[in-house]
């Protein structure tokens, strides 16, 4: 139900935002749109241009998700100039008066404050994501959509790792150690070849000497002697 809401909000968010804006600029009509344009006209303007400019931001969004703070800036500065490139070039065709680095400037900066107040209203209203739900995403993320899905376990085979999900498995180019410390909190390693999630856990044997623990997929994954006190820990064992 979190996720659903978050989801829904963040969905209807940008529209509300879209007419909003739409709205205010058609009344307002900024940079000389009031004169040389009517309510109409005004509209489909400011309408397309904010339209262009939330998708835009939607991909920087996307794009600057899970980047360190120095690359997230930098592609939200990259966003800012874009964004106001475009609209720049199309006034430039639309008022035969708009020209100018300065206006560019202008714009940019503009752009610059909107953004940053989308961005504050948007963390007012969505509800804020848990810790590990933001680990597991940024982890899912390296998935196929298809199998994007509550993880099982994690078997390291050479360089890649074989993930299994819910809904199926797939191979990474990926450490498991890496694996593991994106996913702290979130599961154990039992064995330095395999990382399994608890709640997948099904039941566990013993054979010959060994600790098996049997998984939601059916295999059945060996837990090692340097982990089994860190699987015991856990309830595990």
């Amino acid at each position: 139900m979190h996720f659903a809401l978050r989801e829904i909000t963040r969905f209807r968010v940008p529209v509300v935002i879209w007419i909003v804006l739409t709205v205010v600029a058609a009344v307002a009509g900024p940079f000389g749109t009031f004169e040389a344009m009517g309510l109409g006209g005004r509209a489909l303007y400011w309408g397309s241009v904010i339209a262009g400019s939330i998708v835009l931001n939607l991909c920087a969004v996307a794009l600057a998700d899970g980047r360190v703070p120095k690359e997230r800036f930098g592609v939200w500065v990259g966003f800012a100039l874009l964004v106001s490139g475009v609209v720049h070039g199309v006034n430039g065709v639309v008022f035969p008066t708009w020209g100018g680095i300065e206006d560019w400037a202008y714009l940019a900066g503009i752009v610059g404050m909107v953004t940053a107040a989308v961005h504050l209203v948007l963390r007012a209203v969505l509800p804020e994501a848990e810790p590990e739900k933001v680990q597991s995403d940024t982890f899912l993320r390296r998935l196929p959509i298809e199998l994007r899905a509550p993880l099982v376990r994690i078997e390291a085979q050479d360089h890649y790792l074989n993930v299994v999900t819910a809904k199926g498995n797939t191979l990474i180019l990926m450490h498991l150690g890496d694996a593991t410390a994106e996913l702290s909190g979130l599961g154990i390693q039992v064995h330095r070849s395999h990382w399994v999630a608890p709640a997948a856990v099904k039941t566990r044997r013993r054979e010959k000497g060994r600790d098996l623990l049997v998984m939601a997929d059916g295999a059945e994954v060996p837990v090692s002697r340097s982990y089994r006190a860190a699987v015991q820990d856990a309830g595990l064992l």
